[in-house]
């Protein structure tokens, strides 16, 4: 072979290669135009990440009762007194020594104060985050900070008969 059939070789396959390009171009298009759009993907793949439910909303007045008995009984103490506080009633909730639910335990004889009569500040961030403490409490959110703590009072006025669990802030939590 002679030198002179080599760039004729080489024209003769590059024009090959571009007309094999064209034609599959050609062949995908003439596909997709023949093809049902049912087979082709028209949206994105649907998102198969598992999804956590979301936690169910507590009865409101729940939340409200125990977010009076934080407010009105903890405000001044660091968070993690406040969620004890709460841990408070949902333990004696669980308990089946007090009442079934919030409200019913903060207004048990000789317990806590008048909830009803009791009217704070609800613009406050004070509110706010005691209603999410609350919230989270009747949800079964949170590690227990007493854990089995039915009771609490102040730290300058022990228990006497119970069984001290944990002192968080100015307050003593028993059993």
């Amino acid at each position: 072979m002679h030198t002179g059939s080599r760039p004729t070789i080489n024209k003769l396959l590059s024009l090959s290669a571009i007309a094999v390009t064209m034609a599959i171009a050609s062949s995908t298009a003439s596909f997709a135009q023949t093809t049902p759009a049912a087979i082709l993907p028209s949206e994105p793949a649907p998102d198969l990440t598992p999804q956590v439910a979301a936690a169910p909303t507590p009865d409101l007045r729940q939340v409200e009762c125990i977010a009076k008995i934080i407010m009105h009984e903890a405000a001044n103490e660091p968070r993690i007194g406040r969620v004890a506080v709460a841990q408070v009633i949902r333990t004696r909730i669980k308990s089946g020594r007090f009442a079934a639910d919030a409200c019913a335990v903060a207004k048990q004889h000789g317990q806590f104060f008048d909830v009803d009569a009791f009217e704070p500040q609800r613009s406050t961030d004070g509110w706010s985050d005691a209603v999410a403490i609350a919230t989270d409490t009747l949800n079964g959110g949170g590690d227990e900070v007493a854990p089995g703590a039915l009771f609490f009072h102040a730290a300058y006025s022990p228990m006497a008969g119970r069984v001290r669990v944990a002192q968080i802030g100015g307050h003593v939590f028993y059993r």
